[in-house]
């Protein structure tokens, strides 16, 4: 009996029933052993070689003529179809398979087990269009772990029957086969993610790089521009202090003049005392404004150099604070290049003035010594100290204060470093500035120390520099 569409009834192609009336033979648990430690070989060191492998052993054991496998596929809107995966024995060696899909239902998936086909063409015809015709077949579905499917073995001689051993046999190895496709589809899954994951590093690398060099671009751009700011204010200042110096200064010179010839005539002694007492004015509001053009810019900075140049400062600090300065620089030390004289002069003066405000320290030591190679400078005071979280911020360039942001900046601008260790017992500031032009060579073991409205020193070179 054949049902409508050409094919005879599943029933009639089924041969269960004979499979039970034969006589098996003896199972060969050495051989069969044997071929599970390969499996396990395989499954260890090459689990995507697994199923090819195992249809291998399949036709050994079984003493089958072809052994394939089949997964389940279910696309939206279509019924669950058989998609052939694997393929090994005589049909693969004439070509392989060309059948496409076909559908899963009525084979031994809905029954969940095992089932022997007696002319298993006459149910499937794509058999049909195989070279060689189809004996016998036992299907195995797959079940556990892994993805849905089944295992087949053909027969295609006539002589060649199979029995219940054969059916055993390929149970073992079905379940074997569903294990190690769960397998190689969590090694898909994760080599998938592992790709995925890899170019989404290497798009967000790309993203970062270019983030990275837009940020590098901005702070080139703001360092060029920082540095742009700092020449125009030291320019400004110097411009400042020469206008205050030069012209101010000449024309309370020459008001000072014209007291001095008012007071040789006939006044009153109000008018006396008055112009006298202007006279006086007069020359602090001089001392005064000599006091700011310096501290604006110091013409000894320009004309002799760096050591002239803090040293008339440090004169001019120790008066108006009250405080002992100890100021050590070797005696030949030479001149510098103008920015690197200018940087340190402002380290200098910031330097002095967070010491003045902010230490409660009496006393303080400036300490600037060069080699071939570089430029430092030490300030150390034996005040109250900074907080460990301020001294972070300071060197993180977080600073609140404009003046040590400005001390931080210059240093950045000549590639140098800013280091500063603080304690309860005081606070030691150290500036490191490569020397990249061609200067007067000085010695850095012969160090002169001036002592600056101070009785004696304060701290020798070692202290200062190891504190």
């Amino acid at each position: 009996m054949q049902s409508n569409d050409g094919c005879s009834r599943l029933e009639d192609v089924l041969s269960s029933r004979k499979l039970r009336s034969r006589r098996h033979r003896a199972a060969k648990r050495q051989s069969e052993s044997q071929a599970f430690r390969i499996l396990a070989r395989v499954m260890a060191n090459s689990p995507r070689q697994l199923p090819d492998a195992l249809l291998q052993l399949a036709l050994e054991l079984c003493r089958a003529g072809t052994a394939a496998i089949s997964l389940v596929e279910t696309l939206p809107g279509s019924e669950p179809t058989f998609r052939w995966t694997n393929l090994a024995g005589l049909l693969k060696e004439q070509g392989g398979f060309a059948l496409g899909e076909f559908s899963a239902r009525g084979v031994s998936l809905d029954r969940k087990a095992p089932q022997v086909f007696l002319y298993p063409a006459r149910h499937f015809p794509f058999l049909n269009q195989l070279p060689v015709p189809v004996v016998e077949a036992i299907v195995v579905p797959l079940t556990g772990a892994g993805p849905t499917g089944a295992i087949w073995i053909f027969s295609h001689d006539e002589g060649m029957v199979f029995d219940s051993e054969d059916v055993r046999l390929l149970t073992g190895l079905a379940d074997f086969t569903s294990s190690a496709l769960g397998v190689i589809e969590l090694l898909d899954a994760e080599g998938s993610a592992r790709l995925r994951a890899a170019h989404e590093i290497a798009r967000q690398a790309a993203e970062l790089k270019v983030q990275v060099a837009e940020r590098k671009l901005a702070e080139d751009n703001l360092m060029e521009l920082t540095g742009r700011l700092l020449q125009l204010r030291d320019d400004e200042q110097r411009r400042v202090a020469r206008e205050l110096h030069d012209s101010v200064g000449q024309l309370l010179v020459a008001m000072s003049m014209n007291h001095s010839r008012a007071l040789g005539e006939q006044l009153s002694p109000m008018a006396a005392r008055a112009i006298s007492e202007n006279a006086a004015l007069l020359a602090q509001v001089s001392q005064e404004i000599r006091t700011i053009s310096h501290l604006l810019y110091p013409p000894l900075l320009d004309a002799m150099g760096l050591a002239p140049g803090v040293r008339d400062y440090l004169e001019g600090f120790a008066e108006r604070s009250h405080m002992k300065v100890q100021f050590e620089i070797t005696e030949d030390f030479g001149r510098l290049p103008p920015d690197l004289e200018t940087a340190l002069f402002r380290i200098v003066q910031e330097g002095l003035t967070n010491v003045h405000r902010h230490s409660e320290s009496r006393t303080v030591t400036i300490r600037i010594v060069r080699s071939s190679r570089q430029v430092s400078l030490t300030i150390a005071d034996v005040g109250t100290g900074m907080p460990r979280q301020k001294v972070r911020e300071i060197e993180a360039g977080r600073a609140t204060g404009v003046g040590l942001r400005g001390m931080r900046e210059r240093v950045r601008q000549l590639g140098g470093s800013f280091r500063i260790r603080s304690s309860p017992k005081g606070t030691v500031v150290v500036t490191r500035l490569p020397l990249n032009h061609t200067t007067h060579s000085g010695r850095e073991d012969s160090v002169a120390p001036a002592v600056i409205a101070a009785p004696s020193s304060l701290l020798d070179a070692q202290s200062c520099a190891g504190k």
